[in-house]
């Protein structure tokens, strides 16, 4: 019964589909371009007359039945309650919805290629995720009932394939946004990578959740599925930190405990439900942007303590996180002592295409594939900037009912607030509204 409970925010299934005055066109023209593209690197489909995959759904309209389709949207609370004392018929329906729910929320991420001016809809990085995506849209949307634990199995594995073929996803976003911030209004393509990003949050976190309970079937354990229902955020914060520390210490060839002293002061005994690898991110992020500037502003500091070895005290100011709790909310400040953020900067930092950060998208070409998880820092080095981290850790936050807020301090140092709800009962905010991309000959 307490799938129902995944089910009950959907919206009524509408047979009938409004499209945007100016937009069929757009998308008629697209959809040739990239079939186009698709035929200078064939493959096998397996269809009649060699046709692609892109050409028959547009002719079938299929696309368009799975986008007429509202997601089916979940809170933690749920994902918790559906997956205490799973049992097979429990497991088997979750197996169900996660099949038939990512073939809708792949659809709609979709059109949202197709209705991209044509000259970046054209860009082969953009391209590239297209077809990731509508490949994993043909294999669910064909994926049989599931009806027993081996057909489970199946799926299973065919959505782990498909985690790791997406795991490409963020970088090839990253160079084709960086390529197009010229070409097209800095706010339609910022607000194009945030849907994005947050819906491939959404269909990885439905992935990721049944997979896991799958893995768990049969065991008690405190995780259910990937949610932890009593997380502690003072050690998650102190795991983050030690993690940060270490990577600043090896990138500048520092001893261990020469970074930036990391003070966690507040409710430290405060627990809330939440996927760990989402909130671990946004902290670690943050620490690690902490952590850069504080030793870049007192960088001089450090040359001295190295000259004279007697010294003991430390080098830098402390970086101090504080946590903060009621009934319904979690806060999180991280208070440094850097120096404050550039105005030329600040009005701009949750962008992630302004022309003074789209250039470090750029490095993406260096990374091939990126989670936006904490532990794949220690494959990159912390000296490379992105541009990225920052408002990737307000898509995770946002994405739970969450926020992420940051205030500058001119001259001392940075604030910046983490709020998330604590109970787990905000469902996933995402949105399907379609947005008329324009082209454009400047960058805003």
């Amino acid at each position: 019964m307490l799938l129902a409970e995944y089910t009950q925010n959907a919206a009524p299934r509408c047979a009938h589909i409004h499209v945007l005055s100016g937009q069929a066109r757009t998308k008629a023209t697209l959809a040739v371009a990239w079939a186009a593209a698709s035929t200078q690197q064939p493959r096998t489909t397996g269809h009649s007359g060699g046709r692609n995959l892109q050409q028959k759904f547009y002719e079938n309209r299929i696309l368009d039945r799975y986008t007429a389709q509202e997601p089916k949207k979940v809170s933690l609370r749920q994902l918790v309650l559906f997956g205490r004392q799973l049992t097979q018929d429990k497991l088997i329906a979750s197996a169900n919805y996660v099949r038939t729910e990512l073939p809708v929320r792949l659809a709609h991420r979709i059109s949202d290629f197709q209705f991209l001016p044509y000259i970046a809809g054209t860009n082969p990085h953009l391209k590239t995720v297209y077809d990731l995506y509508w490949r994993a849209f043909d294999e669910f949307r064909k994926f049989p009932v599931v009806k027993t634990l081996d057909d489970n199995r199946r799926l299973c594995d065919s959505m782990r394939k498909n985690l790791l073929e997406h795991s490409q996803v963020i970088p090839q976003l990253g160079m084709g946004v960086s390529e197009c911030a010229d070409l097209v209004a800095q706010d339609d393509i910022d607000r194009f990578m945030h849907q994005m990003l947050v819906s491939r949050i959404s269909r990885r976190t439905l992935a990721e959740q049944h997979i896991t309970l799958s893995d768990q079937f049969d065991e008690d354990l405190r995780h259910i599925g990937i949610v932890r229902a009593d997380c502690n955020v003072a050690r998650l914060v102190h795991d983050c930190a030690l993690h940060a520390a270490g990577l600043y210490e090896d990138a500048y060839h520092l001893p261990p405990g020469s970074a930036p002293q990391v003070i966690v002061e507040g409710s430290t005994d405060a627990t809330f439900m939440c996927i760990p690898a989402h909130f671990s991110y946004i902290i670690h992020e943050l620490l690690k942007n902490s952590m850069s500037h504080v030793m870049q502003r007192f960088s001089a500091s450090l040359d001295d303590h190295v000259a004279d070895a007697k010294k003991c005290e430390p080098v830098f100011p402390p970086i101090r996180v504080t946590i903060c709790s009621s009934h319904s909310d979690i806060v999180v400040r991280v208070s440094d002592q850097s120096g404050g953020i550039s105005p030329n900067i600040l009005p701009y930092i949750w962008s992630f295409t302004h022309p003074l950060k789209a250039r470090n998208l750029h490095n993406f070409h260096s990374v091939p594939r990126m989670e936006a998880r904490m532990d794949e820092a220690d494959v990159v080095s912390p000296l490379t900037a992105f541009g990225f981290g920052l408002p990737m850790s307000r898509v995770y936050a946002k994405y739970w009912g969450g926020n992420v807020t940051v205030h500058s301090l001119p001259g001392y140092g940075v604030d910046a607030y983490v709020q998330m709800p604590r109970l787990g009962n905000a469902v996933e905010n995402i949105s399907n509204r379609r947005y008329h991309i324009d082209a454009t000959t400047t960058a805003e």
